[in-house]
């Protein structure tokens, strides 16, 4: 505890002395007293206290101070203009839930124990006395971090009824990291396989970003391997397929993962519609559709021609789909990216060097497919064969029908 509270930030620490100081009861929670009592950095710090938000942002002025929600009690504060924000949340007392995602009502207390027994998880459900150095454990946080399980505050099933989106948490909270999984105990399980219809009152964007938290992270093939047994996939799904094979065959972990997984879990189904149904960014939608439009379409490992063409239209997902082709153990993928490693790239790059101003000038065409669908042919011939000039361009342009035929089954810059 010394060793941990020595190393938190200046600013909180002044944070929590202002409170202090104005006979405010303060304590440090949530997920920052997990991490600091497991050995992690903490990634932000928030704060309960016994005050009212009124009276924080009296005490931090209007130019330190934001209401962020005032009205459930948050306040977001600062010691001055260039320091960090804190959040500062009076004690609360909730009160029933009624739509199963959030309390009818918020009641601010006094009680330290009432806002802590409101928490979904023990190990969430702990507080430090910063200034007197001591931890609040009213539920044997402390002891579940020690033994790595996840326990629910009270009565499991009552806790995730209360609110659908704890389910999720709770799965997300299975995935420690470097710590490895953390197995609920049998309570949390046998709740978790019961409450999972709780997640039909909880928002798609907010299972959506706890979803994606989950396939982010570095143990995700054992979470979504426990989802998948409970049935909580099958009801986050609606009935769209779903494919886990190859999960567990990625060693490597990197922040390009998310749509890997995607790609390999989604891969059989009609991906689109259900990536959709979930409020997926099309951002992230657009790369998954394209790894999976190039799985197990993997070049002749013997081909330079082939290899340099893989290479370049993939680009920035190269190392995305060799990642998906290994896991899945596509046919002669090691060989694939062995062969890969030792290509030296490609002298000209990798954009076209033949304009379709040149191409235009040099051939005739005017604007229109034919002369867009020649471009494309010319830079897939000049990365092929590693054309550095136009000069080069312009010999395999003269030994080309493009004369004649139909553009449209011309050869195209594309893989596959």
């Amino acid at each position: 505890m010394t060793e941990w509270v020595e190393t938190l930030p200046d600013d909180l620490l002044k944070v929590v002395s202002t409170i202090s100081k104005s006979s405010g009861g303060v304590w440090l929670v949530g997920g920052s007293v997990r991490q600091g009592l497991g050995g992690e950095k903490p990634q932000d710090y928030d704060l309960a206290t016994t005050l009212m938000p009124d009276e924080i942002i009296e005490i931090f002025g209007t130019n330190n101070s934001i209401d962020i929600g005032a009205k459930y009690g948050t306040v977001a504060v600062r010691i001055e203009s260039s320091g960090s924000w804190y959040e500062v949340t009076t004690l609360r007392c909730d009160q029933e839930y009624l739509d199963g995602r959030r309390p009818e009502s918020v009641v601010f207390g006094n009680s330290l124990l009432e806002d802590l027994e409101r928490r979904d998880l023990t190990i969430n459900a702990m507080a430090v006395d910063l200034a007197r150095q001591q931890l609040y454990d009213p539920f044997g946080g402390l002891d579940d971090l020690d033994k790595r399980i996840l326990r629910a505050v009270g009565d499991a099933s009552k806790r995730l009824s209360e609110d659908g989106l704890r389910v999720m948490r709770a799965y997300r909270f299975m995935d420690q990291g470097e710590a490895g999984i953390w197995i609920p105990e049998d309570e949390l399980s046998a709740g978790l396989r019961d409450c999972q219809h709780m997640l039909q009152n909880v928002s798609i964007e907010r299972i959506w970003q706890e979803l994606r938290r989950i396939i982010s992270g570095k143990n995700a093939a054992k979470v979504l391997n426990q989802m998948s047994q409970d049935g909580v996939l099958k009801t986050i799904f609606n009935g769209y397929e779903y494919n886990l094979d190859g999960q567990g065959n990625i060693t490597e972990f990197s922040d390009n993962l998310l749509e890997v997984r995607m790609a390999m879990m989604f891969r059989d189904g009609n991906s689109i519609d259900l990536m959709k149904s979930l409020k997926i960014p099309n951002s992230i939608i657009s790369v998954v559709l394209s790894l999976i439009n190039c799985i197990s379409h993997v070049p002749d490992p013997n081909s330079v021609e082939d290899l340099r063409l893989y290479r370049a239209v993939l680009g920035d997902r190269l190392n995305q789909q060799l990642i998906c082709e290994s896991a899945l153990k596509t046919h002669k993928i090691m060989e694939v990216k062995s062969s890969i490693n030792s290509l030296p790239e490609n002298r000209a790059g990798v954009s076209p060097i033949a304009d379709g101003n040149w191409i235009a000038q040099v051939t005739g065409l005017s604007k229109g497919i034919k002369l867009g669908r020649l471009k494309e042919w010319l830079h897939r011939i000049q990365i092929e064969k590693d054309l550095t000039s136009l000069e080069e361009i312009e010999l395999h342009l003269n030994n080309l029908p493009w004369q004649e035929g139909d553009p449209n089954i011309w050869p195209r810059f594309r893989w596959p």
